[in-house]
């Protein structure tokens, strides 16, 4: 397996802006829109006007999106991480660094960001104040250390990182202190998600000779595998009430987010689409995914319905997130 295209193109623009180019460069739109786009930016109420599809539930149509969100673009010429409104209005860029800043995730108190940057010359981990201010490395390895997840009490970091010789999940303190490796496998594990209630962690694995879903004790201990398909699951994410987990796979022929419960059961295509989707994370309260495909940003309700185009630009945009 070539890992390093397996990062570029089965993460769906969820690890570094090389990905999220590739999708901006997709010709076919995945999901249609009532209106033809133009990438022109859009006003927030041409958004909700000329974005929204139609659902099968009419009740279930997404027109409003709450909150903050964050994501990495390249708009500005290299790959920045910036906040919007959920309208998608007020754009403001917190990293303004000639590097490749990416994949930002909320501390679950909404008042820091933790986020990849090469502005050392490798990948690492870098945390910043919701504002953009106070941007500081958390990791300092010369090996690669990216995908972090934070747990949900804000005192730890989970992450990736190649620094034992391949890519492995390692947990940290968030001030970047007593970093501790928690898999030891001849694989590559990568992308962990901790639970809500902070017991396990999510994460994507080829252990099994295909790329799987498995979870883990918090202390790495007890793994078990959630999914177990000929084809690639991947960058799982847990729902907020901890019940759920979407995840990206390519069974129906293009990379789509499945829903499945916490034991891995009941496993559902949300988005049907004919291109590849992907980067997805909760909102808060459960009900919306926001996630992007071909170099835009979308939300839609968390049965898939109501999918919605927030960003319209020729930049590539990825790795949305709401704010806590």
């Amino acid at each position: 397996m070539d890992h390093n295209l397996f990062r570029n193109t089965l993460l769906v623009a969820a690890i570094t802006i090389i990905l999220t180019a590739c999708g901006a460069a997709a010709t076919e739109q995945p999901i249609e829109t009532l209106a033809p786009a133009t990438k022109a930016v859009p006003t927030a109420t041409e958004v909700l006007q000329t974005s929204v599809l139609e659902s099968t539930n009419p009740e279930m149509v997404l027109s409003v999106v709450a909150g903050t969100v964050a994501f990495q673009s390249d708009r500005d010429g290299n790959s920045e991480i910036y906040v919007m409104n959920g309208d998608g209005n007020e754009l403001v860029n917190l990293t303004n660094n000639p590097a490749s800043d990416n994949a930002p995730v909320w501390s679950p108190d909404g008042t820091q960001l933790v986020f990849e940057s090469n502005r050392d010359g490798n990948l690492e981990l870098y945390v910043m104040n919701a504002d953009g201010s106070a941007q500081m490395n958390l990791t300092n390895n010369p090996t690669e250390d990216l995908q972090p997840s934070w747990s949900h009490d804000g005192k730890q970091i989970a992450f990736s990182s190649d620094r034992d010789g391949n890519h492995e999940i390692y947990i940290m303190n968030a001030d970047g202190s007593h970093p501790m490796r928690l898999t030891d496998d001849l694989a590559w594990d990568e992308l962990p998600d901790w639970s809500p209630d902070g017991t396990q962690i999510v994460f994507t694995t080829d252990r099994d000779h295909n790329i799987e879903v498995y979870e883990m004790q918090a202390d790495g201990g007890n793994p078990k595998r959630l999914t177990n398909n000929p084809k690639d699951d991947a960058f799982p994410r847990w729902s907020p009430d901890g019940t759920q987990i979407a995840f990206v796979s390519n069974r129906d022929g293009t990379y789509d987010i499945y829903l499945m419960n916490a034991d891995g059961s009941g496993q559902t295509n949300l988005t049907n689409s004919s291109g590849d989707v992907g980067g997805q994370h909760w909102s808060p309260d459960g009900t919306q995914i926001i996630f992007d495909t071909a170099g835009d940003i979308y939300v839609m309700n968390a049965d898939g319905s109501g999918q919605t185009r927030l960003t319209d630009t020729p930049s590539s945009d990825g790795s949305p997130v709401f704010e806590p």
